[in-house]
């Protein structure tokens, strides 16, 4: 994945977003995230970075599933209740809560590790002289590349306004009351915003001075191309993709996935 052209990459990551919308049965939104981690894995990701940044991920997915369960937003008599957690009437596990808080899951878990698969192997030089490539003013693309440089460096100024705020004796172990809370997340907000602000007249300066977009065109020492392994790969991206689609709307004479309804009826 790393030496694809990041469009080639781009064109793979929306067609995966559009599928995994499509996508119904439960079990073929686990298929496909086993195949995205296969895929992090075959391109050098390294799998405790992967559950690094997954960590924040499974306390939102934990969190979005307890409130499908029991918090219903269309409650209905007739729908099938599949067992009462620890056997409390008033904590029912529906059939049709648990399908959605499942699904949501899974499509969260897909397209989040489908965009960290997209950003670990893609430099963002390189993805930005992609756009300029197809015919993107470059004023734009150099806007995006600013904004994806400028995270890290917004990250490490919160960090520097935090040691100095502990420095001077005001920590968050000190706030105990909610004025005190207000107090320390203004000046926390307001030093990083100022500071980022700061950053921000300085980096236009240097454009100005430098007569950035004085010319509509512009060229680049380092120039994108397309190659043919490419094509290949935009070719099986395709070619995947219709035949999942005509699969999933039933054009195709091959059977459907068992539902996990029917699995949990055979076990229990």
């Amino acid at each position: 994945m790393h030496k694809i052209n990041p469009i080639s990459k781009l064109i793979f990551l929306v067609l995966l977003t559009i599928f995994t919308f499509l996508i119904r049965s439960l079990i073929l939104l686990l298929i496909l995230s086993i195949f995205i981690i296969l895929i992090m894995l075959l391109s050098q990701i390294s799998f405790k970075m992967l559950i690094r940044k997954l960590k924040i991920l499974f306390f939102i997915l934990i969190i979005s599933l307890v409130l499908n369960l029991f918090f219903n937003a269309i409650p209905n008599e007739e729908e099938i209740i599949l067992f009462y957690l620890f056997n409390l009437k008033f904590l029912p596990i529906r059939k049709l809560a648990l399908y959605f808080g499942l699904r949501a899951v899974f499509i969260l878990f897909t397209l989040y590790t489908s965009a960290i698969l997209f950003t670990n192997t893609t430099s963002t030089k390189d993805f930005v002289y992609s756009l300029i490539r197809l015919k993107i003013p470059y004023k734009f693309c150099f806007a995006f590349m600013v904004g994806v440089k400028y995270i890290p460096t917004i990250e490490q100024e919160a960090k520097t306004i935090a040691l100095a705020q502990q420095a001077r004796g005001f920590s968050l172990d000190q706030v105990k009351s909610f004025r005190k809370a207000y107090a320390f997340i203004s000046e926390r907000l307001i030093g990083t915003l100022v500071s980022i602000l700061r950053k921000g007249h300085t980096t236009s300066l240097s454009m100005e001075n430098r007569c950035f977009g004085i010319d509509k065109k512009r060229t680049n020492l380092i120039v994108i191309r397309f190659h043919v392994r490419d094509f290949i790969f935009i070719f099986i991206c395709l070619s995947l993709f219709i035949l999942g689609t005509l699969y999933l709307f039933g054009i195709l004479p091959f059977p459907q996935p068992p539902s996990l309804y029917r699995l949990y009826l055979n076990l229990f």
